[in-house]
C-alpha cells in the first residue's frame, strides 16, 4: 500500500504535466484531495484574455466567462484571509482589459495591484499593459513584495513616473524585461537606474518615451550585456545613438 504522504506528491507531479496541456481544471471537482493538489498549480499562471472580452462584447454578452473569472479573481484577491494558493502565483497577465464600473464596480485599479503585491510575493511575470489607472504607489508595493519579479509591462500608462521604475529596479534586482511603451513621464533617471542595478536586463522597450535621451539608452547597452536589439528599435531614426549602441551590443 502506498504511503499516504507520497500520494499528494505524486498527484502534484501528474497535475503539473496536465497544467501544461491546459486540461487540469476538471481535477478540481474530483474530490477534496485533488482540489488541494491542483488549485496551487492552476494559480501559478493566471491570464485574462482580451480576445475573450471582445468576443463577449460582439455577442452582446457582457456577463460572459471573462466577467465571471475576473469577479472571482477580484473576490479572492480582496479577501482579508486569502487562500494559501495565492502565494503560488508567478505569472499574471491582465493586458488591455477595459472592464467598466458597471461590471466590476471598479477598473483594474491601483488598490487591486497593491492587494496582488501583498498576496502573491512569488510573482515573476506581471503584465498590466493598457491599464491607465495603475499608479506609482501600487508598483512600489510590487517592488517591495515581489522581489523575484523579472518581467513588467506597463505600456500605455500616462501616470507612471520614475518613482515606480526606480523602485522596481532597486527592489527586483533580477529584472529581465521592461515594457514601457508610451509611458510619457519616464525619464533618463529611471532608465539609468535599470542599467546600474539590473545587469541581467534583456529587453527595455521605450517606444514613444520622448523624455528619454540617447545618453540613457547608450548606458543600458554598455552596462547590460544581455540587452536585445529589440530594446533599441525606437532609436533607429537617431543615427548617432545607433552607432554608439552597436559598438556595445553583442
Amino acid at each position: 500500500m502506498a504511503d499516504p504522504l507520497i500520494i499528494p506528491e505524486l498527484l502534484e507531479n501528474i497535475f503539473s504535466v496536465l497544467a501544461k496541456d491546459k486540461v487540469l481544471y476538471p481535477a478540481l471537482f474530483v474530490n477534496r484531495l485533488w482540489y488541494y493538489c491542483s488549485a496551487p498549480i492552476l494559480w501559478r499562471h493566471i491570464e485574462f484574455s482580451i480576445e475573450g472580452y471582445r468576443r463577449n462584447r460582439c455577442n452582446k454578452n457582457i456577463f460572459g466567462p471573462l466577467y465571471w473569472q475576473l469577479r472571482k479573481f477580484k473576490r479572492v484577491i480582496c479577501e482579508k484571509t486569502k487562500p494559501l494558493y495565492c502565494s503560488k502565483m508567478v505569472y499574471l497577465k491582465m493586458a488591455g482589459l477595459k472592464i467598466s464600473d458597471a461590471l466590476l464596480n471598479s477598473n483594474i485599479s491601483s488598490a487591486s495591484v497593491i492587494e496582488i503585491a501583498r498576496s502573491c510575493p512569488n510573482l515573476v511575470y506581471l503584465n498590466l499593459n493598457g491599464q491607465p489607472s495603475i499608479n506609482d504607489e501600487s508598483i512600489c508595493a510590487i517592488a517591495r513584495s515581489c522581489v523575484n519579479l523579472q518581467h513588467l509591462d506597463l505600456s500605455f500608462n500616462e501616470i507612471i513616473t520614475d518613482e515606480a521604475i526606480c523602485a522596481i529596479a532597486t527592489g527586483c534586482p533580477d529584472m529581465r524585461n521592461y515594457f514601457l511603451e508610451d509611458c510619457e513621464w519616464i525619464t533618463n533617471k529611471s532608465i539609468k537606474k535599470t542599467a546600474q542595478l539590473n545587469r541581467n536586463l534583456q529587453k527595455l522597450i521605450l517606444t514613444s518615451c520622448y523624455k528619454i535621451t540617447d545618453d540613457a539608452v547608450f548606458l543600458n547597452a554598455k552596462k547590460c550585456p544581455f540587452i536585445s536589439d529589440e530594446s533599441i528599435y525606437y532609436l533607429l531614426s537617431k543615427k548617432p545613438a545607433l552607432e554608439l549602441i552597436l559598438d556595445w551590443v553583442p
